[in-house]
């Protein structure tokens, strides 16, 4: 990997903190009032660049859990700022986000943009001042930041390896039949015992098996 994007307070102890980027009044209103065929870049380009730090906290094994926060009035103005402009935006940061192996804590100060609620759908915990739908946890506006970052403590001091597994885990379970759901379970309990050990997880082997032509898909030993 390449040289760290992160500020030097973004990472502490396995947490890292991802801001969204903030949406300013000013430039909004520009953008607003922009004649059709002008492009307005800003909010597009800091949300690629968003992207982009996506990507790169994807295989960062340092990185265990993420507390997605925005310092703006409105969670995700921004995102709706930036999706005006590319539709396609919202739909791509979205799957980026899902896609993230580590746990994803969203901090919800206040009100929210349309925009953002698919984005927080996505994030496996969602800590928030407002008892709506979309939150799973609410607390005093006072205490917000401190229960959220103290959530996020816990859940990065656990084993890495099982922290992923179980966020795979849960985003399967919504989709497939339950006679699957424990087959399932029962492999990804296998490979986590196979990486503890530092052994090469059965996938892996199945794989290596496969391509020096010992075993095809399908077939039994």
């Amino acid at each position: 990997m390449g040289a760290s994007p992160y500020a030097p307070d973004d990472l502490v102890e396995g947490v890292l903190t991802i801001r969204l980027p903030v949406a300013h009044q000013d430039s909004i209103a520009s953008e607003l009032t922009a004649p059709l065929h002008v492009a307005t870049p800003l909010h597009v380009n800091a949300m690629n660049n968003l992207m982009d730090l996506l990507s790169f906290v994807l295989a960062d094994e340092a990185v265990n859990v993420i507390v997605l926060r925005d310092e703006g009035e409105q969670f995700g103005a921004s995102l709706g700022a930036a999706a005006d402009t590319d539709p396609e935006l919202s739909h791509q940061l979205v799957q980026r986000l899902r896609d993230l192996p580590q746990p994803v804590v969203a901090m919800v100060p206040g009100h929210i943009h349309d925009q953002a609620l698919a984005l927080l759908q996505v994030c496996d915990i969602v800590l928030a001042t407002e008892q709506d739908d979309w939150a799973t946890l609410s607390f005093p506006a006072s205490e917000l930041e401190e229960q959220t970052y103290k959530l996020a403590g816990e859940l990065a001091s656990k084993d890495p390896l099982i922290l992923r597994f179980t966020k795979k885990t849960v985003q399967q379970v919504a989709s497939i039949a339950w006679e699957d759901i424990l087959s399932f379970t029962t492999a990804q309990q296998a490979e986590i015992k196979s990486l503890q050990a530092g052994r090469p997880s059965p996938r892996a082997l199945a794989i290596e098996s496969f391509l020096a032509g010992k075993s095809k898909p399908g077939a039994g030993a």
